[in-house]
């Protein structure tokens, strides 16, 4: 993309980030970010916007994971587990079941039988009964172990919202590109391009520079980039089934 003419306002400093902080906190409709590196409690902030109805879009790098020890990570609430049930396999493992607990009772009558009998004409003969018995028992093991094994939940994924996390070149060989720019979009209004990481240093600390604008022509093509970028882009990115499959347990039943 390239845009000559720009109308802008210009920030050098480590304040940069203060008036950019105070627009996003301010967005009525939407925030579209791309940022290679974030902090944890930025995030944090976006899942409360996303929860005031407010449309987020971000787009980072495979360093989106962040850990907080014993406490719940960011990652947990940004890729939701969706859990699906099929009918017919709870039907099939019921039905199991039903036929499980009656070999069962059948198995348990014939016992009593038998030892009521061993005891009343101490034959030894009464032994051989304990053969089809034996075969009973081994059929309600091949139940319960059907029952055991029958999936009846699949799982699948999805997004509080939307967002791209392209792999770089660290973590992959089948790209060159690192997503570096640093894009912030508010409320399809206000652009802001520079330096800075949506990041507590970044917005906080660093020497940073800064440039935001409201000109309609720019604002326009910077949405189209980002549009192309999140919905377009040939970049490697992470699966998010796959990276849910690694966050979440899946019991099959």
């Amino acid at each position: 993309m390239f845009y000559n003419g720009a109308n802008c306002d210009i920030y050098i400093g480590k304040g940069a980030g203060k008036k950019l902080l105070n627009d996003i906190r301010n967005a009525k409709k939407s925030i579209k970010i791309v940022s290679p590196f974030l902090s944890p409690f930025l995030i944090a902030e976006l899942i409360r916007f996303r929860k005031r109805n407010l449309d987020i879009e971000l787009i980072t790098t495979d360093t989106i994971e962040d850990f907080y020890g014993d406490y719940e990570r960011n990652i947990h609430q940004l890729i939701l587990q969706n859990k699906e049930t099929d009918r017919e396999a709870v039907e099939k493992r019921e039905k199991w079941n039903d036929i499980s607990k009656i070999l069962t009772y059948i198995t348990l009558g014939l016992l009593a039988i038998c030892i009521g009998i061993a005891y009343f004409f101490r034959d030894i003969k009464i032994a051989l009964a304990l053969i089809p018995i034996g075969i009973m028992v081994l059929i309600i093991k091949l139940y319960k172990n059907k029952i055991k094994n029958q999936r009846i939940y699949s799982y699948w994924y999805s997004q509080l919202f939307p967002f791209k996390v392209y792999m770089s070149p660290d973590t992959t060989a089948l790209s060159d590109t690192f997503i570096h720019g640093k894009i912030y979009l508010i409320d399809d209004q206000i652009a802001y391009l520079g330096s800075l990481n949506f990041t507590a240093s970044g917005t906080k600390h660093n020497y940073e520079t800064r440039i935001r604008t409201t000109d309609p022509n720019v604002i326009k093509e910077i949405k189209e980039e980002l549009y192309q970028l999140l919905h377009h882009s040939d970049i490697p990115e992470r699966d998010i089934q796959y990276w849910g499959k690694q966050l979440y347990p899946e019991p099959i039943n």
